[in-house]
């Protein structure tokens, strides 16, 4: 009974808290919005969508042409529903809990830069930076705040795994990055062969993810994460430092 009260009154919480979480909802309304409106229009591979693809989409083509927006804006749109509802769901339930621990602030912050550093990933890494794909979707932004939850949370348990934060953070980035080595189109010595395997086994699905731009987000939102639990100058700090140096306490 104790058990099942507990998990009632986790889930009332868990609701309260994705409720009243103004600046995810945010994020969460206008990424739906976009995608709808791509709907509406007529789909990605019509006009206007098309051109809106290739206008705000991030390729290699468009940032050498000068379209440098191209490194945020890409996030703002999706390859169809399924791809717009998996990174909704993940900005509710990641961002809401940023928002509770550290502000609305710096979900956008995190978000923003997860986006830009997954896009710079993407450029340098996918296919080593020759011709990458064009890239959309908000993944970026969202593997930014799971990185900086469990950097925030190290010890915390993500169900329904029964890992620590920190090893499932340490678990995201070592495998996106491995993915990203082993795609054949990359031609490293080894890893390609490997990811060649994978291809004859049925799994080129697993290239056509942006990997490389979930790495980088992954790292954007743990560096995010150690900055903000860097060590904070205090008064009570430098007067402790202040007395050290004139001896008035002994030295550390």
């Amino acid at each position: 009974m104790n058990l099942s009260g507990g998990s009632f009154s986790n889930l009332r919480w868990n609701s309260r808290q994705i409720s009243n979480a103004p600046a995810t909802w945010c994020w969460v309304f206008w990424v739906v919005a976009i995608q709808a409106l791509v709907v509406v229009m007529g789909g990605e591979n019509r006009q206007p969508g098309w051109f809106w693809f290739t206008t705000l989409g991030l390729s290699l083509e468009g940032i050498l042409s000068g379209k440098i927006w191209q490194l945020v804006s890409y996030g703002l749109l999706h390859g169809g529903w399924w791809h717009c509802g998996l990174n909704a769901a993940f900005l509710l339930l990641m961002g809401s809990r940023i928002e509770h621990i550290v502000g609305r602030a710096c979900v956008s912050i995190a978000v923003l830069l997860g986006v830009l550093g997954g896009g710079l990933a993407h450029l340098g890494l996918a296919t080593g930076g020759a011709d990458p794909p064009l890239l959309v979707g908000i993944s970026g932004g969202c593997f930014s705040l799971l990185l900086l939850m469990v950097t925030l949370s190290p010890q915390s348990r993500m169900m329904p795994l029964p890992v620590s934060g920190q090893n499932l953070g340490r678990g995201i980035l070592l495998s996106s990055l491995f993915l990203t080595l082993v795609n054949p189109a990359l031609g490293i010595p080894g890893l390609s062969s490997l990811g060649r395997e994978l291809v004859i086994y049925g799994m080129s699905s697993l290239f056509q993810m942006g990997h490389a731009c979930h790495f980088g987000g992954g790292v954007t939102g743990w560096l995010i994460g150690r900055w903000l639990l860097r060590p904070r100058v205090s008064l009570a700090g430098l007067r402790r430092e202040r007395n050290r140096r004139e001896g008035n306490l002994p030295g550390s």
